[in-house]
């Protein structure tokens, strides 16, 4: 109630003091807003100082406040450039969390950072969703805000960085941040009161790079996805939380039940006892049918066993040697995923016209047009023949290792079955597969353009057209995109381990797209153990390696292309190392010279010192997001659903990527 009040006594301040601003108007219409939240704060520094009436917050006199670009050349007419970002960062202000309901009066900004103030009050009574429209980037940490997450702060759709660090939030973390925010890049909640479980929504964020959530009261096992993406300091000073990355051990399967959000739980409610209770009964009546069971079974194996020794004994024959008992697994096995024709079995693919495109160590690759299952009869006959042939796909034939043993064949028909659920436009998809005991077929979506390397490096001469800039960072980002995707929808465990631009298709839309992911785990599956981080290290070492190729038009083959880039840039020389094709390229040289520096990042010596894939999927992002800014000559993004995102909020490669901590800290 006390809450209430004070918050119903700052906004009528805010009114008189905006209807003192009033009687000597500002040029500049965002500046009400800016006085009267000015107006309600503490400012024992005077920091504000520069905050005056009847001047323009846009005129660069005020500080922390900074406008959007006039235009070159304003019109009488045009209205005047409003208030993009608002930077309070260790001003030593002091205010109500109510005040910052007052900067939801600027409807263009998209950056407001608060951080290392006094501002106290509960939180959740601020209303954000006003701001939705622009806001990316919300700081508050460092502060005293009090009370739940706020619920407003879901509906900023576009929100690219949250941090409410350092405050003393309380109850539990909304379960459905994740299929709110889908747009999140950093997420950080540390050091403040938060209980209840890690929501598993946060899987579902695409692009999310850092998350810390350490210094709370969360409980329950850590969801795997985020556990294979973030390091234990993510999740450090949560007693309550266990499973991998830390250390702690999971006993067994836990239930809290929270009432209200309070994060208090409600383990003695009516509910909760009838639930325990109906579990045990369940689990007595499961263990006395069980011990029935076993009574029996012995009971048998007595008698068998009796009989045995009352039989009398008699010559053994010679028996034939079984096959069937040895450790290969003799059964087939055929496994349709979605997208795949429904008819498709292995004597529909053995029947098709097929071509080989390659033999490597792994595998053997057709090209197989299966034939369709139209009849044919009478004058249409001829017309029917040319539908006979149907959908085109491409089959990887691996034969089975040598002593491979039973339980190397169930691990290798359970990643089979896994690689198959996994979709994404910027990935190559398992369709199928086809398992015996002596072989393995994979059955791809067929890629009719080629690879990246022939793109790149086939028909040099003077008849060759040329793979323009705007095509080479478009399918930059096209293959960072689905090997971050592979990463971490893999829990972090898979890698590809012979990345090379042979293994970047290109599809019929100039779309790029990643295969062969973890074929070399198919020849020969390991148990669930391992330093995967190092594996997937190399995988951004090569994909490094495909960007030089794409900046310098050498194949790496000839040289040791990362080597010979190094100290091109060492002797001042890093123009001279981009392809000739790229001259005509004028004006896109910095964005080049950037795409250089991902990817010196990524073919560090050190593997430490490699960006993980998400990161660098966000600074190609950013390089791209950028020259669609210079230039609207082609489409700023590959889908829809990355059109019109800003690039001020993305990494840059002056960021420390290789840390898992936030970019923003408090």
């Amino acid at each position: 109630m006390a809450a209430t009040v004070s918050r119903v006594l700052l906004l009528v301040l805010a009114l008189l003091a905006t209807g003192c601003a009033a009687s000597a108007p500002s040029p500049n219409p965002d500046a009400a807003a800016l006085l009267a939240f000015k107006s309600v704060c503490s400012d024992p520094a005077a920091a504000l100082g520069s905050w005056a009436e009847a001047s323009d917050p846009c005129a660069g006199a005020w500080r922390g406040v900074t406008c959007q670009r006039p235009s070159p050349s304003p019109s009488p007419s045009s209205s005047p450039p409003r208030v993009r970002r608002v930077v309070l960062e260790g001003l030593r202000l002091r205010g109500h969390a109510a005040a910052l309901e007052l900067l939801a009066g600027l409807p263009a900004l998209s950056s407001l950072s608060l951080k290392n103030n006094t501002f106290t009050g509960a939180l959740h009574g601020v209303d954000f969703s006003r701001l939705a429209p622009h806001l990316k980037l919300l700081y508050l940490s460092g502060n005293g805000f009090s009370g739940r997450f706020p619920d407003s702060v879901l509906r900023l759709r576009h929100l690219r960085r949250l941090d409410l660090s350092g405050n003393r939030l309380a109850g539990t973390i909304p379960p459905e941040i994740g299929h709110r925010l889908r747009a999140l890049l950093t997420l950080n909640l540390a050091r403040n009161s938060f209980a209840g479980p890690v929501p598993v929504s946060l899987e579902a964020v695409p692009e999310l790079a850092e998350l810390n959530v350490s210094g709370n009261h969360l409980e329950g096992r850590i969801p795997s996805r985020l556990a294979a993406a973030f390091p234990s300091s993510s999740f450090a000073g949560n007693p309550g939380l266990c499973g991998a990355p830390l250390a702690r051990r999971c006993s067994g399967p836990q239930q809290i039940v929270y009432s209200n959000g309070s994060g208090v739980a409600s383990g003695g409610s009516r509910a909760a006892r009838g639930m325990i209770h109906g579990r045990w009964m369940v689990v007595m009546i499961m263990s006395a049918v069980a011990a029935a069971v076993a009574s029996l079974v012995a009971a048998a194996l007595c008698a068998v066993l009796l009989l045995r020794n009352r039989k009398p004994a008699r010559p053994r024959r010679p028996r034939a040697r079984s096959t069937s008992a040895n450790s290969t697994v003799a059964r087939e096995e055929t496994v349709r995923f979605d997208g795949c024709c429904v008819e498709f079995d292995v004597a529909t693919l053995m029947q098709g016209a097929a071509e080989m495109l390659g033999k490597g160590a792994t595998a053997t690759t057709y090209r197989v047009a299966m034939r369709g299952n139209t009849d044919t009869s009478g004058d249409d006959a001829g017309v029917e023949e040319a539908h006979q042939q149907g959908e085109v796909v491409v089959v990887k034939r691996m034969r089975r290792r040598e002593g491979a043993s039973r339980e190397d064949e169930r691990r290798r028909r359970e990643l089979a079955r896994e690689m198959g659920t996994w979709r994404h436009p910027n990935i190559v998809g398992l369709r199928a597969f086809y398992a015996s005991a002596e072989e393995l077929l994979l059955v791809f979506d067929y890629i009719p353009n080629g690879s990246l390397h022939s793109l790149l490096h086939e028909n040099r001469g003077p008849a060759r057209v040329p793979l323009d800039w705007q095509t080479r960072l478009k399918l930059a980002q096209d293959a960072a995109h689905g090997l971050a995707y592979l990463h971490g929808v893999s829990g972090g465990k898979l890698s590809h381990r012979h990345l090379t631009s042979s293994n970047i298709l290109v599809d019929g839309s100039g779309t790029a797209r990643v295969s062969d992911f973890a074929l070399l785990q198919l020849l020969s599956p390991a148990p669930a153990t391992g330093d995967y981080s190092s594996l997937q290290k190399q995988d951004v070492h090569g994909f490094g390696v495909v960007l030089l190729e794409l900046l310098t038009g050498r194949q790496p083959s000839s040289e040791d292309l990362p080597r010979w880039v190094r100290a091109a840039v060492r002797e001042e020389w890093a123009s001279e190392v981009l392809d000739v094709e790229l001259q005509r390229g004028r004006g896109a040289e910095d964005e080049m010279v950037a795409l250089l520096q991902v990817a010196l990042l990524c073919v560090a010596e050190e593997p430490g010192e490699r960006p993980r894939m998400a990161v660098v999927a966000k600074m190609i992002e950013d390089i791209r997001d950028r020259g669609s800014k210079r230039s609207n000559k082609y489409s700023a993004s590959p889908s829809q659903s990355q059109a019109g995102r800003s690039y001020e909020s993305s990494p840059c490669v002056s960021e420390d990527t290789t840390r898992s901590t936030p970019v923003s800290s408090s």
